[in-house]
């Protein structure tokens, strides 16, 4: 256990208050240069990319501050990848056991509490979202119920338009045709007249040629 402590020592992952035991170096991967934890990102309604805000998830749902977070143990897993998963879980417990700052359960209890509250926040989530989906739905379905009556609305005084203008039409052409057949009648009959007229003072003109007194002779 004590070579484990001098190997982790040597990568800077623990710090021992004495001088390690002279044990025969074995290599040991240097801790991977700790990257930024980037937040998961999801897809919130309407399409914007939202990133998580775990710290406000975690306070809401009242997660205790801890000794040794969670998030340290998995950079300190991380960090000891390249080592095979008995040795990786013997160089933490002689960290554990070497720090007396903290245990093994803390780091335990914390994620613990995390994981339920992300769990709870998934939820939240998942209720939010079908929230959401009834009331698209219900908006959804009274739009297209407005546009239905409107648009039957529509229908329905166009069909009465076209009603009053076939009415109309038919008035009209009627009108029109009775105005025609008055003229038509008109024309007729002052044909007629003409006619009439035409003969009539033909026959007064011949009447004044056939009986017209002749001039009288002159007595000597």
């Amino acid at each position: 256990m004590k070579g484990v402590m001098g190997f982790l020592e040597k990568a800077g992952l623990v710090r021992m208050d004495g001088p390690p035991q002279d044990v025969a170096p074995t290599p040991i991967p240097e801790p991977a240069n700790e990257i930024p934890t980037v937040p998961p990102v999801i897809e919130t309604p309407g399409s914007v990319a939202a990133p998580l805000k775990l710290d406000e998830i975690y306070a809401k749902a009242g997660v205790p501050a801890s000794q040794y977070p969670a998030e340290r143990l998995l950079r300190l897993i991380e960090g000891l990848s390249a080592m095979d998963a008995s040795t990786r879980l013997m160089a933490i417990k002689a960290m554990d056991a070497a720090d007396e700052s903290w245990t093994i359960d803390d780091p335990l209890a914390d994620a613990r509490t995390k994981a339920e509250a992300l769990a709870m926040h998934a939820e939240l989530l998942q209720l939010n979202l079908q929230a959401l989906e009834r009331d698209t739905q219900a908006r959804i379905e009274a739009v297209t119920a407005r546009r239905e009556k409107v648009v039957g609305d529509i229908r329905q005084q166009m069909s009465e338009l076209e009603g009053l203008m076939s009415r109309e039409m038919a008035r009209a052409a009627q009108d029109i045709a009775g105005q025609e057949a008055q003229l038509q009648a008109a024309r007729e009959h002052t044909a007629g007249q003409l006619t009439s007229l035409t003969q009539l003072g033909q026959q007064l003109q011949n009447l004044s040629a056939q009986f017209g007194a002749p001039v009288a002779a002159t007595k000597e």
